[in-house]
């Protein structure tokens, strides 16, 4: 029996990353004879371990010997090179195939010679090597935007015309909760706009509450 097993990561759906989607693994599973009823899911962050994985749980406890698993690649099956020969030797213990795709690497039923792991070490190292690449693009480019004067990190979600109206209101007694409802603000960008008044806010309700 065929079986798939897909898995998106939390922070790339967020950025609706076409890479990233359930829709394209699924179809890569379909055209490779998987039933969609057979494929498990995982909607979870790449640095989870994979025993917390629900779906990687279910597939485990639905596959038997004589069964294959069949991945698009091998980091929706697992984040670490310990962690995926780990589970491909689990696999082959209970002589369960799998098959990843994109690295056109298929282990049977056997145990996992030392050929296949000298393969699977040789393709986490290069994936690893491309992961460091990426890693210093990306801050290099951090780096040349900062020296540009371009200001990094997430835009403010309010209004900055705001800005007045809402210390006004945060000293004159408003909750964190009404502020953000009332001004659309981050509950971080509202704690930092707001903190140099606190101990002017303290004193205006010590005395309201006072009299």
């Amino acid at each position: 029996m065929l079986y798939g097993y897909v898995r998106i990561s939390t922070v790339y759906e967020e950025a609706k990353d076409k890479n990233q989607t359930f829709e394209r693994q699924l179809k890569i599973l379909k055209d490779y004879g998987v039933k969609e009823e057979n494929i498990f899911k995982d909607r979870i962050t790449g640095g989870s371990n994979t025993e917390e994985r629900s779906g990687y749980n279910e597939l485990m406890a639905t596959i038997k010997a004589g069964d294959t698993i069949i991945v698009t690649e091998m980091s929706r099956f697992s984040r670490s090179m310990q962690d995926l020969l780990a589970s491909v030797e689990r696999l082959m213990k209970k002589q369960i195939g799998i098959k990843f795709i994109k690295e056109n690497l298929e282990i049977g039923t056997e145990r996992l010679s030392p050929l296949n792991k000298l393969m699977f070490q040789l393709i986490g190292a290069f994936n690893e090597f491309e992961k460091s690449l990426i890693g210093e693009r990306v801050r290099e480019g951090l780096a040349a935007k900062k020296a540009q004067g371009v200001r990094l990190g997430r835009p403010a979600n309010y209004d900055e015309s705001k800005r007045e109206e809402i210390i006004f209101d945060y000293k004159s007694g408003a909750s964190y909760d009404e502020l953000i409802e009332k001004y659309n603000i981050s509950r971080p960008t509202l704690a930092k706009l707001v903190k140099p008044y606190s101990a002017e806010r303290k004193s205006k309700l010590r005395v309201v509450n006072f009299n």
